[in-house]
């Protein structure tokens, strides 16, 4: 379902000055006006009337009203309580939509999550055009909580969806890249330049797609020493991997048994930290958590 007063930067330049709405930079309120890339969010979702779907960001409430038609409810969750009166002119004529305004980043996922599930109304997908200055955290946030969740749909800038994507030897590859392959299988969908948003914001953006796992495709063990050891060893990126993590468990590992732990897994002592596979830093944990 379309409304052409959302998709044409015109109109919604003018629906915003009708309501002496300022766009506000720091909460990167650059709205979708596209058609096209709304249907692209909207396909990848792989929605039916059955779902129950988190929408990060309500904005205007352009792609929420998009939802509404195809799905049982639309949980959207605004942090701008500026934005009421123009959701409500969008939003009103729809009765399976619920705001909440909150700031996503201090809103209580996990009750939420229970909460839905113990009345019978389980939400499994998650969708947002998410603003740079929080994209990342929220991602390994969402991410965290995989089981309850299947699938995630994200406008984010470029950059930061390179980084989720960045595999080993890619200049992007990081601690992000490993915690997103670890909790997920990331998906490039489709480069959006800035002239589908209003204000357009100075850099390309990314639609990517999480299949989130609800167990992770590698045994770890111990998933705090895991994330150590790949925390470790981007920390110092550029130090051999013996002394990265010689460094990081001082006082509790002695270099001569972490030495021993890269021997029984097969990885050089010398590689750099960057160099190591996600299946690499998931045997070395498993092996160091038998110790």
């Amino acid at each position: 379902m379309n409304n052409p007063k959302l998709t044409s930067p015109t109109k919604v330049a003018r629906f915003l000055s009708s309501h002496d709405f300022k766009c506000k930079k720091s909460l990167g309120q650059n709205f979708l006006v596209d058609q096209n890339i709304l249907e692209i969010v909207i396909d990848s979702l792989k929605l039916n009337k059955k779902d129950n779907v988190l929408e990060i960001g309500t904005g205007i409430g352009t792609l929420t009203f998009a939802l509404s038609p195809l799905v049982n409810q639309v949980i959207s969750i605004e942090k701008d309580r500026k934005l009421i009166p123009l959701i409500k002119e969008n939003l009103s004529s729809f009765n399976n939509i619920e705001i909440i305004f909150e700031d996503i980043i201090n809103f209580d996922l996990i009750n939420f999550f229970k909460q839905r599930r113990a009345t019978g109304e389980k939400v499994e997908k998650i969708v947002g055009n998410l603003p740079y200055y929080i994209s990342i955290s929220l991602i390994t946030k969402i991410l965290e909580l995989n089981r309850y969740l299947k699938l995630g749909v994200f406008l984010v800038q470029k950059e930061v969806g390179e980084r989720l994507l960045a595999k080993v030897g890619n200049k992007n590859y990081s601690i992000l890249s490993l915690v997103t392959q670890y909790y997920s299988l990331p998906q490039k969908v489709h480069i959006v330049p800035p002239t589908v948003f209003y204000p357009q914001p100075q850099v390309s953006s990314m639609i990517i797609k999480l299949d989130i796992y609800k167990k992770p495709q590698v045994q770890v063990g111990n998933e705090r020493l895991f994330f150590n050891l790949i925390r470790a060893s981007f920390q110092q990126r550029r130090k051999s991997l013996i002394n990265s993590l010689s460094n990081f468990f001082k006082g509790e590992i002695s270099k001569r048994d972490m030495e021993n732990f890269l021997i029984k897994v097969d990885i050089d002592k010398n590689r750099r930290g960057e160099t190591l596979t996600l299946e690499e830093f998931a045997k070395l944990s498993m092996v160091m958590g038998e110790n």
